[in-house]
């Protein structure tokens, strides 16, 4: 059955809104050392559960504001661009701004508002129909975490994306993303921080506030051991 590309983009998305209330229910009553407790010696415990929700935080602010954003707003950004500034840490709200759980929360919220706001202008056919472009070298200085883009490139968004996301036939650095492709992206990270967070309140004994379908998105291709 052939597609409907005027299908509206909140109908394609309509999990946004429930975004930030998960992080809520999930992080929400913890301890300042819950928080604030990383566990290295696992793969997905660098960060601490405050980091993860950071982190989630500044994915739609670095996806919508600064990687789409001349796309999408030109001139006319809906937001204070600073909001996608990091202040030198990595891949995360600027700590000096953002740090206490709640002030974390209402940027969460504001990003996924953000891109709910995006979805009522599109449809599948303009979400496909928009593409953004960015260099992933072979060989590329990987994230301060350790972790490589270009081995997050190989290895989860290509396993894990039907269709959006695809390295240039001609240049293999160059790597593209449609809009459609973006909006599931930033919604399956969202899930996958979130089991990282339950994977941290499991290490705690505490108990587990929100289901997530381990069949879903990135969930399927990533591990917590």
């Amino acid at each position: 059955m052939a597609e409907d590309l005027d299908t509206p983009g909140r109908r394609l998305f309509p999990e946004y809104p429930s975004l930030p209330g998960m992080y809520t229910r999930e992080a929400g009553g913890l301890t300042g050392a819950q928080l604030d407790r990383a566990r290295p010696e696992k793969s997905w415990g660098k960060w601490s559960i405050r980091r993860q929700v950071s982190h989630m935080a500044c994915v739609n602010y670095r996806w919508f504001l600064g990687n789409w954003g001349p796309i999408l707003f030109g001139q006319n950004p809906p937001r204070d661009m600073s909001l996608a500034d990091t202040g030198g840490a990595d891949r995360m709200l600027d700590p000096e701004r953002f740090h206490a759980l709640p002030a974390l929360l209402v940027a969460l919220q504001d990003g996924c508002d953000l891109a709910w706001e995006i979805l009522e202008k599109e449809t599948l056919g303009s979400l496909r129909g928009k593409v953004y472009s960015r260099r992933f070298p072979p060989v590329v200085q990987p994230w301060p975490s350790g972790d490589s883009p270009r081995a997050w490139l190989e290895n989860t968004m290509l396993k894990a994306h039907p269709r959006g996301v695809w390295i240039d036939a001609k240049d293999p650095s160059l790597v593209h993303y449609d809009l459609e492709c973006t909006f599931r992206h930033v919604l399956w990270e969202g899930y996958a921080h979130l089991r990282t967070i339950q994977a941290h309140k499991q290490a705690e004994g505490l108990k587990i506030e929100v289901p997530l379908d381990a069949g879903v998105g990135y969930l399927r291709v990533l591990r917590w051991e």
